[in-house]
């Protein structure tokens, strides 16, 4: 499970490095990455030249960013334990911080979709649960709120979609992964 601490350790060394993302952004990337099914030698190039103007991460950065990674990976790997959630400021949403967990909401769907959209060139032409899930995700990342709403009601909402998302991330997890590996698994012989 990724723990707040460990958020705002990751965010303080992003913003030391001069990085220009957030650890819910960071986390979004790289589970769309993997959601997209990153080659294991791939994921940091496409790191680099996405975040940081092609340039490699300070060491303890990269140490925390292949930590997420992994865990990331791990948690995917395995759909049926449903313990995947998104990488937010604080995993226990509350009304003092909803807009700032919906803000990190939209950051994460947004590097989620432009990391599975580099590894899957024709999200276009999804159809069904895949598509719809493709659809929700970019209306979901337009959302905004009134700082005057209700942050109960907010804070229900917000967590209800981190809910759906999460599901939706374990859906393309499974259809773009278990594709690749039936066909890397199973060559057809002639």
């Amino acid at each position: 499970m990724l723990k707040n601490s460990r958020y705002s350790s990751l965010n303080q060394l992003l913003q030391q490095a001069e990085i220009g993302i957030n650890p819910a952004e960071l986390h979004g990337f790289l589970t769309g990455l993997i959601c997209g099914n990153v080659a294991d030698e791939q994921w940091q190039s496409l790191l680099f030249k996405f975040t940081n103007d092609d340039q490699a991460y300070p060491a303890t950065l990269m140490e925390s960013s292949e930590s997420l990674f992994q865990d990331t990976q791990n948690l995917l790997r395995n759909p049926l334990s449903f313990n995947f959630r998104l990488f937010l400021p604080n995993n226990e949403t509350t009304c003092e911080d909803v807009f700032a967990q919906a803000d990190a909401l939209s950051g994460w769907i947004n590097h989620f979709l432009l990391g599975l959209g580099l590894m899957q060139k024709d999200l276009d032409k999804q159809t069904g649960e895949v598509g719809e899930g493709l659809d929700d995700l970019q209306e979901i990342a337009k959302l905004s709120y009134d700082e005057d709403e209700d942050k109960q009601e907010l804070a229900d909402a917000v967590e209800e979609v981190i809910d759906y998302i999460s599901a939706t991330v374990l859906l393309f997890y499974v259809h773009f992964c278990a594709k690749y590996n039936s066909i890397q698994d199973n060559p057809t012989l002639h």
